[in-house]
């Protein structure tokens, strides 16, 4: 009887701590969600500016440079924020977006590659790769899943129809010119931004 008594027990400590760590997060969900989305809104509408100004791709290399930023931003926040527990939750969230960052990293290191090996052995036309496509639908695809660790309906909700405006636009847009990469404007008002507020508002 006390073994069983102590098991539930148990049971019962790791299910609230689970639930208070899913709170914790969620509660300081709110200002990082509105820091991405600022930040990925922003670069998509400068990257948009100077690709159509100059007629170069190669701005694309400023979502490096707004990911520096975003760290820097994310390391003071989190300093004033609760401490989150360290729990599979937490560790399940930092993987989905930490493998979203290897796998963006890596389509933009292998398409330089390919370029590189194709310049090499004199291989004519251009590298038909929808990069923004791909990376959006991965974004999207890791907005829907922290949503649902998180049991975020604003979240979840929020990034699946962030994800569908912004394929559509895409798919709208014409091929392989600069207002495609507004796909991300989108993404980041929709998925982000919006879902940030909401958090907030509830927080308070």
């Amino acid at each position: 009887m006390e073994t069983n008594f102590s098991a539930e027990n148990s049971l019962r400590l790791i299910a609230e701590t689970i639930e208070r760590s899913r709170n914790t997060i969620v509660r300081n969900s709110g200002k990082p969600l509105i820091l991405w989305g600022t930040l990925v809104a922003l670069t998509s509408i400068i990257i948009y500016v100077l690709w159509s100004t100059t007629g170069s791709a190669a701005w694309n290399f400023l979502w490096f440079a707004m990911t520096a930023i975003g760290a820097v931003c994310m390391i003071s926040m989190n300093k004033k924020s609760d401490k989150v527990p360290d729990t599979g939750i937490s560790r399940m969230l930092g993987n989905i977006w930490m493998w979203f960052g290897i796998f963006s990293t890596g389509f933009y290191a292998l398409i330089l590659a390919a370029w590189g090996l194709r310049s090499a052995f004199g291989i004519e036309g251009a590298l038909s790769v929808d990069l923004t496509l791909i990376i959006v639908l991965m974004m999207g695809l890791c907005g829907v899943l922290s949503g649902s660790v998180l049991k975020s309906k604003p979240i979840t909700f929020s990034a699946a129809v962030a994800t569908a405006l912004s394929v559509t636009f895409i798919m709208v847009a014409p091929g392989a010119s600069a207002v495609r990469i507004l796909a991300f404007l989108i993404l980041g008002v929709f998925a982000l931004i919006i879902p940030g507020v909401i958090l907030q508002k509830q927080t308070k």
